[in-house]
């Protein structure tokens, strides 16, 4: 038997540490503009606690009813986070205590409620009459580990062009769609979506129906690119999955039909391909990434209506009535299926189109006492695959048994329909049975972080069930791949979002999963840069700051600014907003220089917008460099000026404008510093 791969994660969060952001630096109106681009810039970030079951738009804060903490979340950009400290049933029971549309990207994790063990234990309940159960028309919304039941409508709605990278389920946090009269899920002209590790047309055990009234998952007016990822779905009264006008969707490593203890299906298709939907893929190149469909009432899956170059590749197929593919009105450019013309127990061999890829299967008659009246010629078991020539033939050599079946595939990725079954003479049984999909062999892990920054590196735990043998991918990493089970110190040296792939096998190496999860490498912040005003080092902008004297972390020393106390070389580590953090130069200071500003005197007035005056006393004679600089640390002006009388006065105009400003006057070992406010502009 095929075995699962469990998808750690497919969301990838970043937490925002506000607490550094919010320091009183007031009154220096320096520091109150730095914090307000910061909070301004992080205001969205807030996670909501969802505490009543109520349905009304009742809370306090961030806390109340789901209704209140949608609303709360819609009032500002996101992305926010509702969580959950209470389980139960949310019943929508009236017209008026329907959800609010989803309209600002919010993350819905009901995984947080109390009791939850990999089942929902927060249920949306619709009562057969109210709408839909969720609405999302925002980008970026993500929805875990509830339960969605009953709704005259769809179970959720995404639609909406905005409405793309959305996240519905992940390992360990996936959803129950079921019982809704409409669709369990739809996608509407949405993309990059992911939907993963869901129940859709059954209950929380997989062991029983719960139908949607039409399709389980519906795409539909070019919702292109989403990914259909190790769900369940089954029971539902027409296709499991339906792609109407749509696509460059993948459709992997799902149960489409049985449940886990009869071979139950569909009550249509398992998968409906139509109406110009193209490049579509329904399974793959690895054995962790078969569908099985199985147990549906028509076909397992049908491509028509002139939609084309749509992959099926793999998969196991079983029991369902019509049999195991269609191509209809056109679909796959109606591909011809190859020719089975010899089979023993070390050859298969036939024709097929010029240069097409031939996929071989034992048919489901192989054993056929398990599925009567349905189509024989079913492929349960994936054998593997062959390259027709030029002239279409094509052969593979290896041991076989029982009765084989064959698709071909052209080099535009048109899959044909299963050939004739054709007998190997030898009798064999089948790995593949119309009942659930319980595996032999799972595939899990963690990890030690899921962010980090350049050049940190990651310890990974195996979590498997009955894995013997492991293989490590890590995309991105250093090394690239491992065998061992608890592979520690992989590095990365580059940002961005990383996959890890982990395939375990069985002592046998007969049975294989997959469980895959992302690392997300965030950049190192700009080298902060340190200027000194009077006595006082300040840093550039960022969230967090520890300073050091001699590469010596200074006690308390964690806010932007730092006054010298000593001579010495100063440098500050900064922090950014996702925990990465960067080392200054080490700067030199020497305290003598700047006491001897307080035996001197400057006096600046300011004019008009961008234009000042400054006088100086007691520095006759002495040549000096005046130097202007903005908040920021930028220079604004740099000027040699020659100081001829003993209350000497000069004109000044900043080429950029600035209401407020760092005046450095230097004349040797005299270091004289002044901030300045310039008028607004009129």
């Amino acid at each position: 038997m095929q075995g699962a791969g469990y998808l750690h994660t497919y969301s990838k969060f970043r937490l925002y540490n506000t607490t550094a952001m919010k320091k009183a630096f007031y009154p220096n109106p320096f520091y109150a503009l730095v914090i307000s681009l910061f909070i301004s810039y992080h205001a969205g970030a807030t996670v909501y606690d969802v505490n009543s079951l109520a349905t009304t738009n009742t809370g306090t804060g961030n806390s109340g009813t789901l209704y209140y903490c949608i609303t709360k979340a819609n009032q500002s950009t996101g992305p926010h986070t509702i969580n959950f400290s209470i389980a139960g049933t949310i019943a929508i029971s009236t017209s008026g205590s329907v959800l609010p549309v989803l309209t600002k990207q919010i993350i819905i994790n009901a995984t947080t409620a109390p009791g939850y063990a990999g089942i929902p234990v927060i249920l949306l309940e619709g009562n057969g009459n109210y709408g839909n159960g969720l609405e999302i028309t925002a980008g970026g919304c993500e929805i875990y580990g509830l339960e969605i039941a009953s709704f005259s409508g769809r179970g959720i709605y995404i639609h909406g062009s905005t409405a793309g990278d959305f996240k519905i389920g992940a390992a360990g946090k996936g959803n129950v769609i079921r019982d809704n009269n409409y669709y369990g899920i739809t996608v509407d002209a949405a993309d990059n979506g992911v939907i993963a590790y869901n129940k859709v047309g059954t209950d929380a055990s997989g062991s029983n129906c719960a139908g949607n009234g039409y399709d389980g998952l519906d795409f539909q007016n070019a919702a292109d690119y989403n990914q259909v990822l190790f769900n369940h779905i089954s029971c539902n009264g027409y296709n499991g999955i339906q792609i109407g006008g749509s696509s460059y969707n993948i459709i992997k490593s799902n149960i489409i039909g049985p449940l886990n203890n009869d071979c139950q299906g569909n009550l249509y298709r398992g998968v409906d391909i139509e109406d110009g939907s193209n490049y579509n893929q329904v399974g793959g190149n690895d054995p962790s990434e078969f569908n099985k469909i199985a147990g549906n009432l028509y076909w397992g899956i049908e491509v028509k209506n002139s939609s084309s170059n749509n992959l099926i590749s793999g998969n196991s197929y079983l029991c369902n009535d019509y049999g195991a593919i269609s191509l209809d009105n056109f679909g796959n450019n109606n591909i011809a299926a190859p020719l089975i013309q010899s089979a023993n127990t070390t050859t298969i061999s036939g024709l097929a189109s010029a240069n097409a890829t031939v996929e071989i299967f034992k048919s489901q008659d192989t054993y056929p006492t398990q599925c009567t009246n349905t189509a024989p010629n079913q492929g349960a078991d994936f054998i593997g695959s062959a390259l027709a020539n030029g002239s279409g033939v094509w052969s593979l050599s290896g041991s076989f048994g029982g009765k084989i079946v064959a698709t071909a595939t052209d080099a535009d990725g048109n899959t044909s329909e299963f050939s004739s079954s054709i007998t190997t003479g030898v009798f064999d049984t089948l790995a593949n049975e119309c009942s659930g999909y319980i595996p032999l062999i799972i595939a899990s892990f963690n990890s030690s972080a899921s962010t980090v920054c350049e050049k940190q590196c990651i310890s990974f735990t195996d979590q498997s069930q009955n894995a013997t043998a492991w293989y490590w991918t890590f995309e991105g990493g250093i090394p690239a791949t491992s065998t061992l089970q608890n592979p520690s110190n992989v590095c990365y040296d580059e940002p961005g979002v990383y996959e890890v792939k982990l395939q375990v096998y069985s002592g046998g190496g007969t049975d294989s999963a997959v469980a895959i999860l992302f690392v997300t490498v965030n950049a190192t912040p700009a080298i902060p840069q340190i200027s000194l005003v009077n006595d006082t080092l300040f840093s550039t902008p960022a969230i967090s700051y520890q300073w050091f004297l001699n590469t010596v972390i200074i006690p308390g020393a964690t806010d932007q600014y730092h006054v010298v106390s000593q001579n010495g070389f100063y440098s500050v580590e900064i922090t950014d907003s996702v925990g990465c953090t960067a080392l200054s130069t080490a700067d030199y200071i020497d305290i003598t220089g700047i006491a001897t500003e307080l035996q001197q005197s400057i006096k600046v007035i300011t004019l008009q917008q961008g234009t000042f005056e400054l006088w100086i006393q007691g520095m006759s004679g002495r040549k000096a460099q005046l130097t202007v600089y903005d908040l920021y640390g930028r220079k604004m002006l740099v000027e040699n000026i020659q100081i001829t009388s003993s209350l000497f006065s000069k004109s000044f105009k900043l080429n950029e404008l600035a209401e407020v400003a760092i005046l450095k006057l230097q004349s040797g070992e005299i270091l004289l510093v002044e901030k300045i406010w310039l008028p607004p502009a009129e």
